[in-house]
């Protein structure tokens, strides 16, 4: 939900906010909201004091995804670098939001509660139909985002501050005319390009591992040969499903569904009807007249009542369909026969039964078997529930997993090397979505060896589980990996040749070679680009870096690093704008630029505010390289 926030006469500075999130209420309005607690073991950011945890991370992460999930369906998959790409995100936020938080407390900014309650107040999407403020309507939004209410009154907050402190100090920014010629000048401008893209992949190694450096990079890259911790998993499933097929109703609840759902096992008899309307007597009388003479039904109707086929047929109708006297009249005839004229307040009526479909029904002897079956499905839950506390009594009286599934004849199944990612050593192809769940995964991590877990919910519906072992982290024989070491060993050498080469290509066109032979020397192919504006990219190269290399004077390099490519660009040639742009393309020119302009002192703003502080990011508890 996107709400542009309306101007406060006693506000000024709350003028322009756009909220991006939802809001929240808990502290407002007195409605619960919950954040699971962080692990402490964990941090992630620390900005001074403030430290954001890993569970945080990857509850907001959760938040995404199953939103995404939810827009796009079960098609929705996530790959590896699509989740690292999104947590980055979700950590580069975080970082910001810290920084303007404790920008705002140093400088003593804070937001009222009662210009929150004004705020959230004029929101249109929490009003109802008489332009009023609904609480049931917002707490129907907010539940319908997946936000939960703490996270939904701290965005409000904090997209105030972050408007008095960024927002707030870069409005009414001009730019000054005589700038016009030159942003005009500018934007017109194009360049050629000279580019060479370095792909370590590519390189050749003319070389062997030693057993040296084999054992140094078993050493140096330890961590990366740690089997992780994993555990032995026995579980018992309970389909809810299954659990009601024990449920048998008796004759009465079966005759009571049966007559609550008697539209579903009786169709009544319909008729396919053709009608005259008449706003008078006389009219309809001489109809009826030139009907019982013969006359074609379609035929009067178009010559007296003045009516096309379509507004004569009625199409088929059951009894309940018709007014009370017409109803009887039309199913008191036999087929072709015709009634009226009978009077409503439409008019005056003349109808002809053009066929009849008998009634049609089933009776409860021949549906039997599926009411059974449609009133266990609604019992179903009820019965896992009871079944569920059964459980949890006997757990609590001592009873063991295997104890509990001979008596609910339950199956043991059994995982093998299950890791807190979900994945497994050994496990069944229909355990797989049930064993990489959240929830299963905690349950599986929060017990010790031989412990049998609480009850957990499933999608289908229970679950019971045992850790049978706990396998601790280890380091894999060298033996073992001697694959992957080599593996490693061949992309950094790779790596460093390209740097190499990439180092080499670089000096000489900083020390004035021509690209042309520089390529040559090096024996790489070098391309060149048709004239490009700033706005135009080539060799895979973002906005961000072609802006900066825009910038170039001719003939200057530049290296930009593109995942596991190089690309080694020069400025080869400046073609100079043909035209000035007419008032109208200028104004739009000018209002870009702006905001560039805003967009950039905004975020020296932020990262004048974070040099005030000691801000760390711990990417390696989340699972990635290295820390910042």
């Amino acid at each position: 939900m996107i709400t542009k926030i309306r101007s406060f006469q006693d506000s000024f500075w709350v003028k322009g906010i756009l909220i991006l999130t939802a809001l929240s209420f808990m502290s407002l309005f007195g409605i619960s909201g919950y954040l699971g607690n962080a692990n402490a073991n964990r941090p992630i950011i620390k900005v001074d004091g403030t430290v954001i945890y890993r569970d945080e991370i990857n509850a907001q992460l959760n938040q995404q995804l199953q939103a995404a999930k939810s827009m796009l369906g079960d098609a929705f998959e996530v790959s590896d670098e699509m989740r690292n790409a999104m947590t980055l995100e979700i950590v580069r936020k975080n970082v910001v939001n810290a920084i303007i938080q404790k920008a705002a407390d140093d400088n003593s900014v804070s937001i009222s509660d009662e210009l929150v309650r004004k705020i959230i107040y004029l929101q249109p999407e929490f009003m109802d139909a008489n332009g009023q403020f609904s609480l049931e309507k917002m707490r129907s939004i907010l539940s319908l985002s997946g936000w939960s209410e703490q996270q939904y009154i701290d965005t409000l907050r904090r997209d105030v501050i972050k408007q008095h402190l960024v927002a707030t100090p870069i409005e009414g920014m001009m730019l000054p005319k005589f700038m016009d010629r030159y942003i005009a000048k500018l934007d017109g401008q194009r360049k050629v390009f000279q580019y060479v893209s370095i792909k370590p992949v590519e390189m050749k190694i003319d070389r062997r591992i030693s057993e040296d450096e084999l054992e140094q990079y078993y050493q140096d890259f330890a961590p990366q040969f740690e089997e992780p911790e994993n555990r032995d998993i026995a579980f018992i499933e309970f389909s809810a499903d299954r659990l009601a097929q024990g449920y048998m109703p008796d004759e009465e609840e079966i005759k009571n569904y049966y007559e609550q759902n008697i539209h579903d096992y009786v169709t009544p008899e319909t008729r396919n009807v053709l009608q005259m309307v008449f706003d008078n007597q006389e009219d309809a009388d001489k109809a009826r007249a030139a009907l019982d003479t013969g006359a074609d039904f379609y035929g009067v109707a178009k010559n007296i009542a003045k009516q096309d086929k379509a507004s004569t047929e009625l199409g088929d109708v059951s009894k309940d369909m018709l007014i009370a006297d017409m109803s009887d009249a039309v199913f008191a005839l036999g087929k072709g026969e015709i009634a009226g004229p009978i009077q409503s307040d439409l008019g005056w009526h003349i109808m002809k039964v053009v066929s009849i479909t008998p009634k049609k029904e089933t009776k409860i002897a021949g549906v039997k078997a599926k009411i059974i079956e449609a009133i266990r499905k609604e019992k179903a839950y009820d019965q896992a529930n009871d079944t569920m506390a059964e459980i949890e009594d006997k757990l609590g009286a001592g009873a063991s997993l295997e104890q509990i599934a001979e008596e609910y004849k339950a199956e043991i199944r059994k995982i093998s090397g299950l890791t807190e990612t979900g994945s497994a050593k050994k496990i069944q192809p229909r355990d797989k979505a049930l064993a990489g769940s959240p929830d299963f995964i905690d349950t599986a991590f929060s017990y010790n060896a031989g412990e049998t877990s609480q009850v957990l919910e499933t999608d289908e519906g229970f679950a019971l589980l045992k850790v049978e072992a706990v396998n601790e982290a280890r380091l894999k024989d060298l033996k073992d990996v001697r694959g992957d070491i080599i593996n490693l060993w061949v992309d950094n050498e790779k790596a460093a040749i390209a740097q190499e080469l990439v180092n080499d290509i670089s000096h000489d066109l900083e020390h004035g070679d021509k690209f042309a032979d520089v390529a040559a020397r090096f024996n790489v192919g070098f391309k060149t680009t048709a004239p490009l504006k700033k706005d135009q990219t080539f060799g895979g190269l973002t906005p961000q870096q072609m802006s900066e290399l825009f910038q170039e004077a001719v003939d200057t390099p530049k290296t930009f690093n593109k995942g596991d490519e190089f690309v080694i660009a020069v400025p080869a040639k400046i073609i100079q704008a043909e035209r000035m742009p007419s008032e109208k393309e200028m104004e739009a020119l000018r209002s870009r630029y702006l905001a560039d302009l805003d967009q950039t002192i905004a975020d020296e703003l932020i990262q004048s505010y974070g040099s005030e502080y000691d801000v760390r990011i711990k990417y390696r508890n989340l699972g990635m390289e290295e820390n910042i």
